[in-house]
């Protein structure tokens, strides 16, 4: 079940928007440009996945004369916006562009995933800003996607010298002050909103089809601008009987809005994502729910600005974390709830901020302006004092299955439904920016190639490389490029029997070329595969496959002794959780929470049981069969990898 709400001018659906469009034009000085206004990016909201001496920062520092360098096909640049915006527009400035063509894409961030706005070259014949325009989208940030250049020679370096991020507010085919009802800006088919007036403890609820054509000034109306609702409360509004507070908010229903929903935080995934600003806040007690989950008769978690300090509540902890002390009134932001397998995780314009443990059955979102104030603490008591908020585009789904790398789960995960306890530490979330943990994984070494951190590829099948596995906004990306380099992880923990768990999709980025392996295994411990055994319990053939397989390896086994086990129907360029069981009983494969393999014993004069590898580690891998080039690039993508003791 989904719910796309933006509907006001200019406002495009976040994934109906990204779309690859446009073509290069150089900027020529004094002529107009699609865009009006440049956005400014503070040089510290500039970060690369690779650079050399030639640092991120130089590409807003307005001095063509310096650069950001970032070797490999692949290596990316991103401009953080602080906060979303409306964007059609990017202007490079290649170095030595008359001599080289960029080849690269232009990136936008969803909330969820990176989508391609544009896929091309620059002109290489100027060093000057070149303008690339597309489709507006809306989006906290932007990201330069570099593939090497052509032109006099080529090379896999990627280096610019000037970026500049363009936007405009202005859309002839919807002028502003279009929409008159909250409905022609957000789609409110499945909510219901409560106002602050009404009787006593009895506060007016307008419903479906009622809402559909329902507005009131000032408590539930449009902006002036026509492109948001705007949710007024004041401190003397008529409140609900389980609250001394007024609101002016919208409540989730079930689809078409006529009866209340609820929905199990151990089942499924459950993500809201509101794109809103807190415009005004009540004397005395500055205080203001923006968004929250609630659950039976008192509510989860919210957003809750006090003052200038914006924070994440916890049942009544109001306090429980800190996004920012510095919020200033009018600021746009994204927030993102994803619940999951009995976590909450929350995200602030695309970081994760915070993760809650919640277990109930009786949730449901909400989204408006709750005022934390009445008259007994906030003076005047009176229409004019309140607290106030501005949503532009509010989106529910849930389903069996998340739409992104968010933490969620497509369906139940192994570890919740059998019951495997707590995660041990060496697990990882990737709630970090960077390279991998290197306290938890084990990447390449050595200079292989002249570059830092690689060593030879799959039966010397180009490059595994440090480089080509980052970290950032949550999930963990392994890049297989065009010549041959990819990625490896070894996780620092050896074992004998040990479950472990899985959130990943993988997916081609290129065109043509030779195919990308991705796996998850238990590689032995004395790198002896032949005398003790090798568990690849994930393997497939292509990273876009419909089928996902596993390959068990006997122990004591001279000849490689195998089994092969294949399960279709499941897409893996979709999120999925995977998750693996070895004890000493059985070898144990499961996809979803559903299991898909089961192994054991099998000795004979050939092999020993399948399950007596003496010790091993995980590994992940996508793995280089074709040569030092000519390969498809693929990306391999994991949310989290969880680790739990037999």
């Amino acid at each position: 079940m989904s719910r796309l709400t933006p509907r006001g001018r200019g406002r495009l659906p976040l994934a109906a928007a990204l779309v690859v469009a446009g073509t290069a034009a150089l900027v020529v000085p004094g002529a107009a440009q699609a865009a009006d206004e440049q956005i400014t990016v503070a040089a510290g909201d500039v970060t690369a996945s690779t650079s050399d001496e030639n640092e991120p920062a130089n590409v807003v520092d307005g001095d063509l004369s310096t650069r950001w360098s970032g070797e490999g096909d692949g290596a990316w640049l991103q401009l953080d916006l602080g906060a979303t915006r409306t964007v059609n527009e990017v202007r490079l400035a290649v170095h030595q562009g008359t001599t080289r063509q960029n080849v690269f894409e232009l990136q936008a961030w969803t909330g969820t995933t990176w989508q391609t706005v544009h896929d091309g070259e620059t002109s290489g014949t100027s060093t000057a800003l070149e303008s690339f325009t597309f489709d507006p989208v809306e989006t906290s940030r932007i990201r330069y996607l570099g593939h090497g250049y052509t032109g006099d020679g080529e090379g896999d370096w990627n280096s610019l010298t000037e970026v500049e991020i363009w936007h405009t507010d202005d859309d002839p085919d919807d002028p502003p002050g279009g929409a008159e009802l909250p409905s022609e800006v957000l789609d409110l088919s499945d909510w219901k909103v409560t106002l602050p007036i009404g009787d006593d403890e009895e506060p007016t609820e307008i419903f479906q089809p009622d809402l559909a054509d329902y507005s009131h000034d000032p408590f539930f109306t449009v902006t002036e601008a026509g492109d948001a609702v705007q949710f007024r409360s004041p401190v003397n509004g008529v409140t609900t009987g389980g609250s001394s507070y007024p609101r002016s908010e919208l409540r989730e229903m079930e689809p078409g809005g006529g009866d209340e929903t609820e929905w199990s935080s151990t089942s499924g995934t459950h993500t809201m994502t509101v794109e809103e600003a807190f415009t005004h806040l009540p004397e005395d007690k500055p205080e203001v729910v923006g968004a929250q989950i609630h659950g039976g008769d008192d509510d989860v978690t919210a957003l809750r600005l006090e003052g200038s300090e914006l924070w994440i509540t916890e049942g009544d902890e109001t306090n429980h974390h800190l996004i920012t002390d510095e919020y200033e009134l009018g600021t746009v932001f994204e927030l993102r709830y994803v619940v999951s397998g009995g976590e909450i995780e929350i995200y602030y314009n695309g970081e994760l901020q915070t993760t809650l443990d919640h277990s109930d059955s009786t949730n449901y979102f909400k989204a408006g302006a709750y005022t934390q104030a009445n008259c007994e603490n906030s003076s005047p008591c009176s229409d004019d004092n309140y607290g106030e908020t501005n949503i532009y585009a509010v989106e529910v789904t849930h389903g069996d299955g998340g739409d992104g790398g968010d933490g969620g789960s497509d369906g139940t995960e192994a570890a919740v439904l059998y019951d495997w306890g707590e995660p041990l530490p060496i697990s990882d979330e990737f709630d970090y920016t960077g390279p991998v943990d290197p306290t938890k994984w084990g990447v390449p070494s050595g200079e292989v190639g002249g570059t830092e951190g690689c060593w030879e590829g799959h039966d010397e099948n180009g490059r595994r490389c440090a480089k080509n596995s980052t970290v950032e906004d949550g999930i963990m990306t392994m890049t297989g490029q065009a010549n041959g380099d990819t990625g490896w992880l070894r996780q620092d923990y050896e074992t004998q029997y040990g479950r472990w768990e899985i959130r990943s999709r993988s997916e081609n980025t290129g065109d043509s070329g030779g195919l990308y392996h991705p796996l998850h295994l238990i590689w032995p411990t004395e790198d002896n595969r032949l005398e003790n055994g090798e568990y690849d319990w994930i393997e497939y053939t292509n990273p876009d496959a419909q089928c996902v397989g596993a390959w068990i390896h006997y122990p004591q086994s001279p000849t490689d002794e195998k089994e092969h086990h294949e399960l279709c129907g499941v897409d893996m360029t979709e999120w999925h959780n995977f998750a693996f069981e070895w004890t000493p009983d059985a070898l144990v494969g499961y996809v979803d929470g559903e299991e898909w393999f089961r192994m054991s014993d099998g000795a004979n004069d050939e092999r020993g049981d399948v399950q007596d590898m003496p010790s091993g580690h995980l590994n992940i891998q996508l793995d280089n069969f074709t040569g030092s080039s000519g390969l498809r690039p693929a990306i391999f993508q994991v949310d989290w990898v969880r680790t739990y003791d037999v």
